[in-house]
């Protein structure tokens, strides 16, 4: 059960992936009534599951897969209209010839792991054995001929000798035309129930958190990465976080529901219901 009764503390789920920082940068400090529990995306996912915490950026698979006990914060997600950078399939050999291939599969990926299977099975035709990993590209692709990569693990990854890399919502776009949400804010519907006025101030406070930070990307590394110009990874990150989409407008809905139709058919989720917002005034 959620801890949603009045008077407690809310509790808020922190991505620690570059890609988060337009949220959570200069938002913690101005909740003082918000508990923040850091941690990578599929732990993320368990708490809010198990009701330890109450809302946060979930996998967009983890909101398919327990819809009755999610709502979605309005228009905020983590997606890509063509490339992300950060979510990647690592490969020994191009990608045509990994039919039959066993894969290893990052363990802190879910939305980005069915994304995989679902281009291998639905676009490539290929049947494909994974197995879940710790996140380590060089020793995945040591006992693996591919390897799916995400987060900052796949944004900085240096590889010792040459690899192919396959950025998953490219191909995802390039196959369907459509966008790619990795990520959406939820919030737990017991949460939202019981203290529906706190769960909209909150959802607002993000936004206006967000349009903030993604207004100066420059002075947004400068303050939360204590990077300038000048840094070697500066430029890769102003581009990555500049070609990320945040918002869930409906191109990127009509993205969701494709695929979370694929996912239903792959039998690794239930049948999609209707996308539900939290209702907030204008």
């Amino acid at each position: 059960m959620s801890a949603a009764k009045t008077g407690l503390k809310a509790r808020v789920g922190r991505i620690q992936y570059v890609n988060c920082i337009p949220y959570f940068h200069g938002l913690q400090k101005n909740e003082p009534e918000t508990e923040f529990y850091a941690t990578f995306p599929a732990k993320i996912n368990g708490l809010m599951h198990r009701g330890k915490i109450d809302m946060a950026p979930v996998s967009s698979l983890e909101y398919l897969r327990h819809q009755r006990d999610y709502i979605l914060l309005p228009d905020l997600g983590i997606g890509a209209r063509d490339f992300s950078g950060s979510v990647l399939l690592l490969s020994r050999e191009k990608i045509e010839g990994l039919d039959g291939a066993s894969i290893a599969l990052s363990r802190e990926s879910l939305s980005s792991a069915v994304l995989l299977r679902i281009l291998l099975k639905f676009k490539y035709k290929f049947d494909n054995r994974f197995v879940s990993m710790r996140s380590d590209p060089e020793n995945m692709l040591a006992r693996h001929k591919a390897a799916l990569v995400i987060g900052d693990d796949a944004l900085f990854y240096r590889p010792e000798g040459f690899v192919y890399k396959y950025d998953l919502s490219e191909l995802w776009w390039n196959w369907t035309g459509k966008p790619f949400c990795f990520a959406l804010w939820a919030v737990r519907r017991d949460f939202a129930a019981l203290r529906p006025e706190e769960a909209a101030a909150f959802s607002a406070r993000l936004r206006k958190n967000l349009n903030r930070n993604l207004a100066d990307i420059e002075g947004l590394i400068r303050e939360a990465l204590g990077w300038t110009f000048t840094h070697e990874k500066f430029s890769k990150v102003f581009g990555y976080l500049f070609n990320l989409s945040y918002g869930v407008d409906p191109a990127m809905k009509e993205g969701l529901e494709l695929f979370f139709r694929l996912a239903h058919r792959l039998r690794v989720a239930p049948r999609p219901r209707p996308i539900e917002f939290l209702e907030t005034s204008k």
